[in-house]
C-alpha cells in the first residue's frame, strides 16, 4: 500500500477508533440516559471524560484474559439524525413510535498476548459498521423489550493498514428497568445470537500449516454461527455531569461452527468492567427525543 495512503488509513482509523471505543468496548449500555431509555429532555449534546477498566476475554473462545484500561473523551451528540450514544455512532434514517432504522458502528479492543496464539500474528482492534432496524412495539411489556436487527461489515486495523474481516449478522433482544422503584438508575440485559462469515471466522480460527504445532494442529475454518453473548449492565446517574457502570458479558460457543479449532479452547467466557462517566460540558438546548 503506498505510503501517502498508509498515512490516510491510520489518520482515519485512529480517528474512529477514538470516538468509538468508549461507547462500544466498555459503555455501550451505560452512557449517561441510565434512567430511561428516552432521551427527550436531555442536552442535545455532552462533552467530558470516560475513564474505565474490565478483565477482558482476549477473542470469542480463547481460554485467557487481560486487564484492560481506557481514558478518552467522550462525546454524546442527540440529534434528529445523527446520534452519538450508548448504542455507538448512528445515523438515524427512520424513526417513529415502533421502528427505528439507522446505521450504527461498533468496535472492539485488540489481542497481541494470547497463548493459544504463539508465533501467529496477533488479533488487531476490530470494528464494524452496518445498518440496525430496531423495533419498539414492546414498550408496554416488563422491560420494555427492544428487538435490534443488525448487520455489519467489519474491519480490523494496527493503525498502518486496513483488512476486511466478512460480515456479521447479530439480533439483539434488550431489556432495561429500574432495579428499585425511586433510585435513579437502570439495569440493562441483552441477549445477543451471532452469525458470520468465513472472513471473521478465519481471522478468529483458522491455522494455517506453517502456523500448526503439535499442540495445534492445521484447522481450516468455515462461515456459520459464532456463539450467543449475554450482557448485564448496571449504571447511574449521579448528577447531571456524573455517571457510573458496572457491566459482564458472558459469551456461550456451544455449537459453535468452529468449535473443533484449536484456538477456540473455551465455550464459556465472562468479561467483566466498570467505569465512570463525566461530562461537564453540555448544551442549553435540548433533546427532542
Amino acid at each position: 500500500m503506498p505510503r501517502f495512503i498508509r498515512s490516510h488509513v491510520r489518520r482515519r482509523a485512529a480517528v474512529l477508533l477514538a470516538s468509538l471505543t468508549p461507547l462500544a468496548a466498555l459503555a455501550q449500555a451505560a452512557a449517561p440516559d441510565a434512567a430511561s431509555d428516552t432521551s427527550a429532555g436531555r442536552p442535545k449534546w455532552e462533552a467530558g471524560l470516560v475513564l474505565g477498566g474490565g478483565w477482558i476475554t482476549d477473542y470469542p473462545g480463547a481460554d485467557q484474559n487481560h486487564a484492560r484500561s481506557l481514558v478518552a473523551p467522550l462525546l454524546i451528540y442527540r440529534g434528529p439524525v445523527l446520534r452519538v450514544d450508548r448504542d455507538g455512532i448512528r445515523g438515524r434514517l427512520f424513526n417513529n413510535r415502533d421502528i427505528e432504522f439507522d446505521l450504527a458502528a461498533s468496535a472492539a479492543f485488540n489481542a497481541r498476548n494470547s497463548e493459544a496464539r504463539q508465533g501467529m500474528p496477533g488479533l488487531d482492534y476490530l470494528f464494524g459498521f452496518g445498518p440496525q432496524l430496531i423495533f419498539k412495539g414492546l414498550r408496554d411489556h416488563w422491560g420494555s423489550p427492544t428487538l435490534h436487527l443488525k448487520a455489519r461489515a467489519l474491519m480490523s486495523t494496527d493503525f498502518h493498514d486496513l483488512h476486511g474481516r466478512g460480515v456479521a449478522l447479530d439480533p439483539e433482544l434488550r431489556w432495561r428497568v429500574s432495579p428499585l422503584a425511586g433510585w435513579p438508575g437502570a439495569l440493562t440485559f441483552g441477549v445477543q445470537p451471532t452469525w458470520a462469515s468465513r472472513s471473521l471466522h478465519k481471522y478468529f480460527y483458522e491455522v494455517d500449516a506453517s502456523q500448526a504445532t503439535p499442540e495445534r494442529p492445521a484447522y481450516q475454518a468455515r462461515a456459520g454461527y459464532l456463539g450467543t453473548e449475554l450482557n448485564l449492565t448496571l449504571s447511574r446517574r449521579h448528577s447531571e455531569s456524573l455517571s457510573w457502570f458496572v457491566t459482564a458479558r458472558g459469551m456461550s460457543l456451544h455449537g459453535s461452527a468452529n468449535v473443533r479449532s484449536p484456538l477456540l479452547r473455551d465455550t464459556g467466557s465472562l468479561s467483566v468492567g466498570a467505569g465512570v462517566l463525566w461530562t461537564p460540558w453540555h448544551s442549553q438546548a435540548r433533546a427532542a427525543d
